[in-house]
């Protein structure tokens, strides 16, 4: 035993796991790691277009965007919203502060984060779109889902977000202004406005408090050894 751990230190440190990711992610070429979320908002009074909605978060992702880093695509109903941003980790971070910080003046009653992932394989968009979804629906609210429901309607929800990107090739492409005018004739599988709306109030998806709290908050742990008077004397090896 004392001679394997002789060997080890003898060795020098061994690699960490976030070397060991950042050697992989060097060997495949990659310069930027892109990280993907996904959230839906329940908004407090009805829009008949999504002027109001896109001007907000188009200048919270430009200002927190450089030279279009920041992609996605936002789909407004009369009610909610979804709301997919790519790009590096901090810069998300810094738009789902700005989107939380603003939430009265975005008029939000509830958002939750259905899709979180990093270092994803491929962008699904070129750009940063933005599109409005109408509904004859009288339904103002819907009961939350169970875990299985809401597994499954944000599956959903990526899903259509992963057909819908490659549709949309640019900004400037008159067939992508065109479907941007048409979406649920344009795409397949729309998600429905009750199903955004039954996945705001759910619990099992953080909301976007929550999920800042965890993932872009200072890391803060108390060792049950710092707990403890007098202190516990050092290891001997």
């Amino acid at each position: 035993m004392a001679d394997a751990l002789r060997s080890q230190l003898e060795a020098g440190p061994r690699d960490s796991l976030l070397d060991v990711i950042l050697n992989r992610v060097q060997k495949a070429g990659k310069a930027v790691l892109v990280t993907r979320i996904v959230y839906v908002a329940r908004m407090l009074q009805r829009h008949n277009t999504m002027d109001a909605v896109k001007g907000q978060l188009s200048r919270i992702v430009e200002k927190n965007s450089q030279d279009g880093e920041i992609t996605g695509f936002l789909l407004v109903y009369p009610l909610c919203y979804i709301h997919v941003i790519e790009g590096k980790t901090p810069q998300l971070m810094a738009v789902l502060r700005d989107v939380q910080s603003q939430g009265s003046d975005l008029r939000l009653s509830e958002t939750r984060i259905i899709s979180s992932c990093e270092d994803v394989p491929a962008r699904y968009f070129s750009a940063w779109y933005a599109a409005y979804m109408p509904s004859v629906s009288n339904v103002e609210a819907m009961d939350p889902l169970d875990a299985f429901g809401a597994v499954k309607s944000a599956s959903d929800i990526n899903g259509f977000l992963r057909k819908a990107g490659p549709e949309l090739t640019s900004p400037n492409d008159s067939d992508t202004r065109r479907k941007l005018n048409t979406v649920e004739s344009s795409f397949e599988d729309v998600p429905a406005q009750e199903l955004v709306l039954s996945l705001t109030p759910t619990e099992d998806a953080p909301t976007l408090a929550e999920y800042l709290d965890i993932f872009d908050s200072p890391v803060n742990v108390d060792l049950e050894s710092e707990q403890v008077w007098p202190m516990p004397p050092p290891l001997k090896y």
